[in-house]
Formats: structure tokens, sequence, C-alpha cells
């Protein structure tokens, strides 16, 4: 017997040439803010377009993908900051998808136009961007129930949001003091603010001018994901939202103190009434302001306004029934009805209507009042007020998962 063992005649595996473009894809869609369960679909759709057998693992910073061709796989790790939200490249990469699987794309070709599209910079930026959080918190602040003295309040608290994300965010170590510094400048003018004018109502128009910062839509997301089954990339989801709540509150509980050795305590009144033509004008200027927020296209601002007017149409429809869980419910069921069939239509992606429309419904601020409260020292208030907050997150899941029951989309982004 030969003690030896024989040489292996196994040559070392030979990566798919598809695989790099598998890869690409996925760190792209990853930079765009796309949740692990349309994630892992579209990836797991196209590699079996492209005759790969694939498996796939995201979390919202890191995509482990497994490929091969049946016999053999060869796993890769794609490590990816996390980005915000991009309608713009998302609807161009849904395209490329598209083109693959028409045959309109080579592999190579979409290889190309995958890293064309992720390394190019931001659609909208500078003043326009700074213009879309005024507008944003502007929008907001009358569609959470301020009038028009809160709304004027929140549109200058917006920019001091904007601002601060302008200068802070490319810069790695001070980005990390964006949250709780953005939110203590806010609380500061805020309360100074209505420190000298007592009839305008303070925490509507806090809460909308930082509103582009809480994390509503990640503990929406976090929810949907621990629903589908995707557990380490909704916990680490709902960890991420709870660290940056708690953030937002530090920051309001140091501006507000600092403004009161100013002011004194400042009283928080009921806001002004709101006048019925304020609140299309509410609508109009939000979807204008999500059009540049979300990096979307221009021709996209009917659809997202369509979202915007069908989230809250359909959310104070439910409130005439007496639950904000109930509102939630069927505002999600609408928007994600609504943007479903859009993308079957026009084959381009239904977050282009979801977002926008979640984010009236998303309950970032109530989960700020509840932390405020608690902050407060009103710990009965607080821990009421969190738990709704947690109800309307899994509210606005079951309605996304029953319209994508009752509606599948064409397209999984």
């Amino acid at each position: 017997m030969n003690a030896n063992p024989e040489p292996s005649d196994a040559q070392p595996y030979q990566s798919s040439p598809y695989a790099t473009l598998v890869l690409n894809l996925g760190r792209a869609l990853l930079r765009v803010g796309s949740p692990a369960h349309r994630l892992e679909s579209a990836m797991q759709i196209m590699a079996e377009r492209l005759g790969l057998t694939a498996e796939f693992f995201s979390t919202p910073t890191a995509l482990i993908a497994s490929l091969g061709d049946g016999n053999r796989q060869q796993t890769y790790l794609a490590r990816v900051e996390p980005g915000g939200p991009n309608l713009g490249k998302l609807a161009e990469l849904s395209e490329v998808m598209e083109g693959l699987a028409s045959g309109d794309l080579d592999p190579l070709q979409a290889d190309a136009r995958v890293r064309e599209i992720d390394a190019r910079p931001a659609r909208h930026r500078g003043f326009s961007l700074l213009l879309a959080y005024v507008l944003v918190s502007a929008g907001a602040c009358t569609l959470i129930g301020g009038g028009w003295r809160e709304a004027l309040l929140a549109a200058g608290l917006g920019s001091i949001t904007g601002a601060s994300v302008l200068m802070l965010w490319q810069r790695a170590e001070l980005s990390r003091l964006l949250k709780p510094l953005s939110a203590g400048l806010v609380t500061l003018a805020g309360t100074l603010w209505c420190g000298l004018d007592p009839k305008t109502a303070l925490m509507p128009s806090v809460i909308a001018g930082m509103i582009t910062l809480v994390p509503g839509m990640d503990l929406t997301a976090a929810t949907r994901e621990l629903a589908t089954g995707h557990q380490v990339s909704g916990a680490a989801r709902l960890a991420s939202s709870i660290a940056v709540f708690a953030l937002l509150t530090v920051g309001l509980a140091l501006g507000s103190w600092i403004a009161q050795q100013f002011t004194g305590p400042v009283q928080l009144i009921p806001p002004s009434v709101l006048p019925g033509w304020l609140v299309p004008i509410g609508l109009a200027t939000a979807a204008l302001g999500f059009v540049v927020l979300f990096q979307a296209a221009w021709r996209d601002w009917v659809w997202i306004m369509f979202a915007c007017v069908l989230a809250w149409s359909a959310s104070n429809f439910g409130g005439l029934l007496g639950s904000p869980v109930l509102a939630a419910f069927i505002g999600a069921l609408m928007v994600g009805i609504a943007g479903n069939v859009y993308a079957r239509w026009s084959n381009r992606p239904g977050s282009i209507m979801h977002l926008p429309g979640l984010i009236l419904l998303v309950p970032g601020s109530i989960g700020m009042r509840s932390l405020s409260a608690l902050v407060g020292q009103d710990v009965i208030s607080g821990i009421e007020t969190g738990f709704l907050a947690i109800m309307i997150a899994v509210a606005l899941a079951t309605g996304l998962i029953l319209a994508s029951a009752l509606v599948p989309p064409r397209t999984s982004l």
C-alpha cells in the first residue's frame, strides 16, 4: 500500500465571470439603503438569471455571497458603509437588472454600468439639499398638527439640521456627533424662540425640525426584516435605531436645558389652529423636499406627491376609528398596494412611492415624544408612548407584507 497520497488532480476553483457583477450589484444596492429582504430577493433573482447557484446573507453594513456553478462555491464578503436612500440610483440599478434579464445588456456591459452608477456623486447637493431640509420640516410640521406659526419655526429649524448635515457628514470623526449636535442646536433655537414668542408650540416645531434625523423608517424596516426572517439584519437595524433615538434625546435634553437658563421654563402649549388650506401646501412642499432628500428624479415628483396624499388620507381615515395603530396599518396597506401597482405598470422600483409615503406614517415623532417623557421623568407616559411607537412600526410592516401578498410587485426593489 502506498502511504503517500496521490497528488490531487482537482483544479483550483475558478470563480464565475458573473460573480463580480453580482457582488458589485449587491454592494451598490446596500449603498442606496436597500433592506435585507429586498436586497437578498433581488440578488437571488439576478443570480438565477445568470445561471449561478447562489446564497446571500446581508446586514446593514455587509453582504456575504456564496456563488458558484452548483458543484463548487466561492464565498465573498463586501463591507459597505451604510448609505441613505437614493431613489434615482435605485431606479437605474433596476433598469440594469431588467436589461440583463431581457438580453439588452451583456454581463460586462451591466457590470460597467453598475460600477458607474455606484461611483457617481449624489444628484442633489449643496443649496438644493439644504432647501430640501427646510421644505420637509415645514411640510411635516403641518401634517403632524402644527399651525402656520409652528411651520415657520420648523422651516428655520430644518435649515439648522440641513446645515449640520452638510458640514459634518463628510468628516469622519465629527459625523458621529451629527445626531446629538443637530438635535441640541434645533432644540436650543426652538426653545429660545418659543421663550420669546409664547404663542408658538414648541414640540411640533422641534420634532418637525429634526424629522429627517429621526430613524422612524429604520425602525419600520427593522420590524419588517424581523417579520420576514432576517433576524440578524433586523436586530442590527433595531439596535441602531434605538441608539439614534437615544442620541437625539440627549441632544434634545441638553439643548432644552441650555436654552431654559436664558428663557426660564417654556410652557408646552397646544399648536395654533391649522387652516385647511395649509395641508395641501404642506403635502406639496414635503413632496418637493423628498425628491431632493431621497435623490429622486424630478419626473418622480408627481408619484411622490401622490404617495404623500395617499398616506395622509388613509391615515386620517383610520384615525376616525380612534386607533393610531389601525391608521398606520391602513396607510401602509394603501401605500404598499399603490407602490406595487406602480412597479408593475412602470417597471420601476415601488420604493419611489413606498419611501415618501411611509415616512409620513412612521412612528419617529411618537418615539421622540416617548424618550422626551422619560427624560422628563414621566416614566409611565414614556413607556406607554414607546410601546405605541413599536406597535405602529409592527402595523406598518404588516400592512406592507399584506400589500405584497395582495398585489405582488413585478420587481423586488
